[in-house]
């Protein structure tokens, strides 16, 4: 690495928190030492004899309800894998050739990778190179910073690692395919993963929040909520062009609207999703080109299905130019209590749904103002007192 700050860790502070901000941590009601984590697992969802999900009135449609935080288990510690090795904290340093080599060191999980440091057997191993110069991370070098902080960067601790297997060279191609070749996770994807902890592992929504603190409860139960819809009306979703890039916010409303209807109304969305599919299929067979299916703003609209703030509604709001809604993310304020919405129009594009200032007092103005400052300091990775 180049510059002094890359060589010497120690004067990477600036990315670490700060005493307070570790205590006002420990001590928020969200991350409370009360755990009921060796509770029961989730059961799974009830399936038919094709493991396909049950569609009748013995399956409970209160998905949109909050899940008990603290039913589930808690993360395990990774197990030991072949060929793992144990290496003093003071010999390890970031490889100078990573592509992240010179960014921030501190993620939004920071705070709970420092929870976990105190214990680096409960840390998945790191991935490190043997080069000239000594042992060289090229996979976890947030967890080196959070092992730095908790024990001291010159502490003689042992840090399980695992040595790469190759030349410098195939190390630099994989950091470059990891780089540049793969996709970054849609927000589908990661509610999906969400659910899989949940139902699949077990882990309860607080040792989630307090994995990811960059989730917030309601957020986690939203996710779930949207996963769980996406795996029960595959039918419906498979009829977006994109089904991996549905927005959390359009499944979490056709959840409520499931819910809220009768066995008749469901069966007859199933029918019209049926008909959808084969016409979606005719059209693609006869020759003209894509078979023209929908986009999530049009979702609601092909099932004859009135949402309140969704649909063409909220289309019709918008400019003529802008794309469709991808994502809509609400803000909180300081009680948790939603204040606005962001909504993702584009991979680099978002726009603020801003409330109408005159009819909140002058507390709530500024509770509202504080948290879309926070939205704006979270997209850069900046930190500020707002």
């Amino acid at each position: 690495m180049a510059d002094e700050d890359a060589k010497n860790p120690d004067n990477y502070e600036e990315y670490l928190p700060t005493a307070e901000e570790v205590d006002a941590w420990h001590s928020s009601e969200e991350f409370d030492s009360s755990s009921g984590d060796n509770a029961a697992a989730i059961e799974p969802d009830d399936v038919d004899a094709n493991n396909d999900p049950i569609l009748s009135e013995e399956l409970s449609w209160d998905d949109d309800e909050e899940i008990n935080p603290n039913k589930g288990l808690s993360f395990s510690a990774p197990a030991p894998v072949q060929g793992e090795i144990l290496v003093p904290l003071k010999d390890l340093k970031v490889w100078e050739n990573h592509p992240a080599a010179k960014s921030r060191m501190r993620a939004a999980s920071f705070e709970a990778l420092c929870e976990s440091a105190n214990d680096p057997a409960k840390m998945p191993p790191l991935e490190i190179i043997e080069t000239e110069s000594g042992y060289r991370i090229i996979d976890g070098r947030l967890r080196w910073v959070a092992f730095g902080m908790v024990h001291g960067t010159t502490s003689d601790v042992s840090v399980r690692c695992q040595i790469f297997n190759g030349t410098e060279k195939e190390a630099l191609e994989k950091l470059a395919d990891s780089a540049v070749g793969t996709t970054p996770r849609t927000q589908i994807e990661q509610a999906r993963a969400i659910h899989n902890l949940q139902r699949v592992a077990g882990i309860s929504q607080r040792a989630i929040t307090e994995r990811y603190p960059v989730l917030k409860k309601d957020q986690v139960s939203r996710m779930t909520i949207a996963a769980r819809t996406v795996e029960r009306f595959p039918q419906v979703f498979n009829l977006l062009a994109e089904p991996d890039r549905v927005p959390i916010d359009t499944c979490v409303k056709f959840a409520q609207w499931v819910k809220a209807a009768s066995e008749e109304m469901r069966a007859d969305m199933l029918k019209t999703a049926e008909a959808l599919e084969s016409e979606f299929i005719a059209r693609s067979g006869s020759g003209g080109g894509e078979p023209g299916l929908l986009k999530p703003a049009e979702l609601f609209d092909a099932f004859g299905i009135e949402i309140e703030g969704g649909g063409s509604k909220s289309k019709a709001s918008s400019s003529a130019e802008v794309s469709d809604v991808l994502e809509s993310i609400d803000i909180f304020g300081e009680d948790d209590t939603p204040v606005g919405v962001v909504e993702k129009l584009d991979e680099r594009i978002m726009r603020f749904q801003l409330p109408d200032p005159s009819s909140l007092s002058p507390d709530q103005r500024e509770i509202a103002a504080q948290g879309y400052i926070r939205q704006i300091l979270d997209y850069f990775g900046l930190k500020g007192t707002a």
